[in-house]
């Protein structure tokens, strides 16, 4: 009886560890192709970025906007 619940458990524990390893292996696979795919994302800097006064005007500009709609 212990002899074939183990058996049962070495089974379930290797059905599991296989479809773990091909979720793996499917999850990089797709990842290689997506990469391909992938558009690189160009870094833009904005005038007067890290300026103060230039922060609180488009703060202030945020805040007209959405109280006119």
């Amino acid at each position: 009886m212990i002899g074939e619940g183990l058996e049962l458990m070495v089974a379930g524990m290797g059905v599991v560890f296989l479809f773990l390893t091909l979720m793996v292996l499917v999850m990089s696979i797709s990842a290689g192709i997506l990469k391909r795919f992938d558009k690189p994302v160009e870094a833009t800097q904005t005038a007067g970025a890290g300026d103060p006064l230039a922060e609180v005007a488009v703060a202030i500009a945020a805040v007209q906007r959405e109280i006119q709609g």
